[in-house]
């Protein structure tokens, strides 16, 4: 049986909505496509694994998988990883005298291992003479297509000269018809919600292999599975989460400016964990938005531009030098003469630094799996310039905690936190925990919130060293001792 149809590789663009890749797919096969997805063992076993970023991937999928079924298509989950996943997936249509597929499609990725595995499973591809194709996804601006001045392939190292460029790319008409393009994708959502979709797929695996071709419901199996381990309580997940969220984020958008910095109010929009998976993606944001180019950093609009912005700037500056994943951006800090202090490190885990604005804020992510934006930046100072803590042992904390975690924004943040990164915070700049808390956090309400055992305190005693309380510690260091330890450590491996 001779049919043309097409399979749509998904990774880390789990949505139907503005997914140009799968657009194309349903083109070029008259709406006969499948999505696939394949859960490679490995991912269970990598250092950045986390139980319940897992979870709200799987629920992800399912969302994905059910909203596939509504509009007519499917989607298969493999429990082998995308080489042995095909290549098995080719070998039984073959058997069962069924056709392959036309053509593959799938969004491109950044991240080293991804790059990797892309070139590996072109070459099974083409291979099997089946055509693919891939389009740029979750950036608006792809590293290839931003280079410095005239150098072809050159990169920024700055943010503050990257985002003028990325500025002046973002007025050209090629990007502004992506971003129309957007916009009429999210028209999806509002049709799809008010049942105005029709099924515009017209195969399901079922349909076209029967009962010759069958597989586990791993999904299913993975989930109850990872539950058992779960700790915290899952977000609703899947693309129509995400636009709702980022529908309800449209009150507060010109308040961010103001509001962002205070982790007591509910400033930020938390699109991080959707943005992850690529159930919800940086150009949809700033088509929703009608995000426009600023030229001065003052309205509300203007700095949470700026954010999406510097998110995009950690996927280039990975893309170009992956060897950040492994080690410091900048190679004079490659020598740094770190104490690592293990029971310290036990101590900002658990949240009882004695400091209640770390402590806050290691609580939050325990529990919630989540940290707000300011207190990760409080936090991850304190490990590194208090602590005299490698960055790298947050990092893997962080991804062993975030929902959000996410290597090119997780990395890029803790490299900037300890003046090892690309556009760092200067070495000499340490955040000071007790005024932090206090500018940020002046009435304590955070801090309560996550610290309970402090709730009868006053406010201003949050701020400076609280000794001889029945369950609170005293500080584990003084912070003036820490910094200019700190200062030390940072001159020497400078030379």
């Amino acid at each position: 049986m001779k049919i043309n149809y097409g399979i749509h590789w998904f990774r880390r663009d789990l949505r139907v909505a503005g997914n140009k890749a799968l657009k194309e797919n349903w083109k070029r096969s008259d709406g006969k496509v499948l999505g696939i997805f394949c859960f490679d063992k490995k991912f269970l076993s990598r250092d950045d694994m986390s139980f319940n970023r897992f979870q709200l991937f799987i629920d992800s999928l399912v969302a994905l998988k059910e909203e596939l079924q509504t509009i007519g298509s499917d989607l298969l989950v493999l429990d082998v990883g995308p080489q042995e996943a095909f290549k098995g997936l080719f070998k039984k249509i073959s058997e069962n005298n069924l056709s392959l597929p036309s053509h593959i499609s799938f969004n491109r990725d950044y991240e080293p291992f991804a790059k990797k595995r892309d070139a590996e499973l072109t070459k099974i591809f083409e291979d099997h003479k089946i055509d693919y194709f891939h389009h740029r996804d979750h950036l608006l601006i792809e590293p290839h297509e931003l280079s410095k001045g005239d150098k072809e392939g050159s990169g920024y190292q700055v943010y503050s000269p990257f985002a003028r460029k990325w500025l002046e790319l973002f007025k050209s008409n090629e990007i502004q018809v992506r971003l129309q393009e957007q916009k009429k994708g999210l028209e999806y959502f509002e049709k799809y919600r008010m049942n105005k979709i029709p099924k515009i797929f017209s195969y399901s695996w079922g349909e076209f292999f029967g009962d010759k071709i069958t597989y586990p419901k791993t999904l299913e199996l993975y989930s109850k599975e990872n539950q058992k381990k779960v700790t915290i309580a899952i977000p609703k997940a899947g693309s129509h989460e995400a636009f709702k969220l980022l529908e309800n984020y449209v009150s507060k958008l010109d308040s961010y400016g103001e509001d962002r910095d205070f982790p007591g109010l509910e400033g930020t929009s938390k699109l991080s964990m959707y943005l992850k998976n690529g159930s919800v993606t940086v150009p949809q944001i700033i088509a929703y938005l009608n995000l426009k180019p600023y030229s001065k950093k003052s309205s509300s609009r203007d700095v949470f531009f700026s954010e999406l912005i510097w998110r995009e700037f950690y996927y280039h500056i990975l893309d170009r030098h992956p060897r950040v994943e492994k080690e410091a951006f900048l190679t004079q800090y490659k020598s740094l003469e770190w104490e690592n202090n293990k029971e310290y490190f036990e101590h900002w885990k658990k949240g009882t630094t004695g400091f209640p604005i770390v402590d806050a804020g290691m609580r939050q992510l325990k529990t919630t799996g989540w940290m707000h934006n300011r207190v990760r930046m409080i936090v991850a100072s304190f490990l590194t310039k208090d602590l005299l803590i490698n960055w790298q042992w947050g990092e893997k904390y962080f991804m062993d905690q975030l929902l959000d975690g996410d290597l090119a924004p997780n990395n890029g943040g803790w490299q900037w936190a300890a003046s090892t990164g690309c556009d760092p915070q200067p070495y000499f700049r340490i955040f000071n925990p007790w005024l932090q808390s206090k500018r940020f956090d002046k009435e304590g309400e955070y801090i309560k919130a996550y610290l309970p055992e402090l709730k009868n305190l006053p406010a201003k005693a949050l701020h400076e060293p609280i000794h001889g309380h029945a369950t609170y510690p005293s500080p584990i260091v003084e912070h003036s001792e820490q910094r200019n330890k700190a200062l030390d450590m940072y001159k020497k491996a400078r030379g």
